[in-house]
């Protein structure tokens, strides 16, 4: 049986909560065990260096060190109230006398001989201790008199080892950090259970979505729950969708624009053909010249068609040479200057002085200039201009590239229709073009990007329209002159 993505991450979370909590638990309890033995043999060697005068001036009064166990037995009296007693005997006495109702020590206290052996333990029913001289020299106090080394005293916490009350406030440290350490591995996992829940409901949200659209839903949207990550991964599959969605829409346009297109003209010689055969009409040039009409629009639309699926298969075929923009933009007006002084516009140039050279396919271009030449000239009415112009401008990269631009002062586009003017089979002016096919555009804009340049369109209703195409240039020239 197959786990699920929320069980793997789930257990994936707890896992590496409760190995934190018992690396983070194991690490403090070393820590705390470190630093407090560390504290109490810091603070058993401060004692010892306290109680070293009590002992030294002990054996200064005495001689010797006879009679010391007692003082030992006393060491927990404050070292000012031992330092009395040793002056006056009789309060000695009487403190001694009253030893037995004392409470035991808390510290064991040794004092040893110049050769090591113990002369007075304050806890002797401890057992012995195994004292070398390494550990006699880091915790011991010299007891000395007149320069004259007589005693070592040590303090036992002093050499590290922790007496009965400090081993038992230890564990009871230790017992507190693992139930401590519990509760947070507790919590933990219920938080990162509450969390992987959490991470994995967009996830979720997101496969059932991937489902619907893979099953042709494709209005289906998931919620944008946050700006992170997830957030991100929404919004990302929220857009494609939509394209998706907008793709589908024009897809299905374009067969229904595609099958009308097709439809007219064959309808149109369907009924002529009908009426030639019926003998309703003659076969006159006329007739011949409708039906060679109709038959040149139909290639049209299926060459237009032909070139969008190549260049969106990336299979377009380009002559590649090198052209003379300049040139190329001078022969395309002659050949739409008939048709722009019947209109009566007026068209003219502006080009720089010296050639502007250009990798490309002269055909395809040249398809380009005249689209955009016929549908200013279209769209202008009388009395209007056309202009083109050629620049060398510089990128931001500091790249020279060659940019075109056909402004006319005709009767402009939409600002609603300006987003969508380069979609195919999209004809905002159908009304005054009917045997428009909405392509132009589109192949032109394809053409464009197939030899590595952009175009785009500006345009005002009532004032006309600028478009704009730039591409590469093989060569930079900055000065501009004014040709008509």
């Amino acid at each position: 049986m197959k786990s699920s993505l929320s069980t793997r991450l789930t257990l994936t979370l707890l896992l590496a909560i409760v190995v934190t909590a018992t690396l983070v638990m194991g690490l403090s309890a070393l820590i705390i065990h470190n630093r407090f033995t560390v504290m109490v043999t810091y603070s058993g060697q401060r004692t010892a260096q306290r109680l070293a005068p009590v002992f030294s001036r002990y054996y200064r009064l005495n001689g010797s060190w006879e009679g010391v166990e007692q003082l030992a037995l006393l060491y927990r009296y404050e070292v000012e109230n031992v330092a009395a007693m040793m002056e006056r005997p009789a309060l000695r006495d009487r403190t001694m006398s009253e030893r037995g109702a004392m409470a035991p020590a808390d510290e064991r206290l040794l004092l040893l001989d110049i050769e090591g052996k113990v002369l007075a333990d304050s806890n002797p029913e401890s057992g012995n201790l195994t004292l070398v001289p390494r550990a006699i020299a880091q915790g011991g106090v010299k007891i000395t008199i007149d320069d004259e080394h007589v005693g070592t005293l040590i303090v036992v916490s002093g050499l590290g080892q922790l007496n009965a009350y400090q081993t038992a406030f230890l564990r009871q440290v230790m017992l507190f950090l693992m139930v401590a350490g519990f509760i947070v591995a507790l919590v933990g996992m219920a938080l990162g259970r509450w969390q992987a829940q959490r991470i994995l409901a967009p996830i979720k949200a997101l496969s059932r979505a991937t489902q619907e659209i893979a099953q042709g839903d494709l209005a289906h949207r998931i919620p944008v729950s946050g700006d992170d990550e997830l957030g991100e991964l929404a919004v990302a599959f929220n857009t494609m969708a939509e394209d998706l969605e907008r793709q589908q829409e024009l897809r299905r346009r374009a067969m229904n624009d595609i099958a009308h297109e097709l439809r007219t003209p064959l309808s149109v010689l369907q009924i002529e053909m009908e009426s030639l055969e019926d003998g309703i009409t003659e076969p006159t040039p006329e007739a011949i010249s409708g039906l060679q009409a109709e038959l040149v629009r139909l290639n049209h639309l299926v060459e237009d068609l032909r070139v969008l699926a190549l260049t969106d298969a990336g299979e377009l075929h380009l002559e590649w040479a090198t052209l003379d923009l300049g040139g190329l933009i001078y022969s395309m007006l002659d050949r739409v200057r008939s048709s722009a002084r019947e209109k009566g516009v007026t068209l003219s140039a502006k080009m720089p002085e010296t050639p502007v050279f250009i990798e490309g396919d002269a055909r395809r271009l040249s398809q380009v200039l005249l689209n955009l030449l016929s549908n200013a000239i279209q769209h202008t009415p009388a009395g209007g201009s056309i202009s083109v112009i050629l620049t060398q401008p510089a990128t931001e990269t500091g790249q020279t590239v060659a940019q075109v631009t056909v402004q006319d002062t005709g009767e402009g586009i939409p600002a609603e229709h300006l987003p969508h003017i380069f979609e195919r089979f999209y004809r905002p002016a159908v009304a005054r073009n009917p045997r428009g096919t909405g392509l132009g555009l589109s192949i032109a804009k394809s053409l464009i990007e197939a030899h590595g340049g952009r175009i785009s369109v500006v345009s005002a209703e009532g004032i006309g329209s600028t478009f704009t195409f730039t591409l590469p240039a093989k060569q930079s020239h900055a000065t501009q002159s004014g040709v008509s």
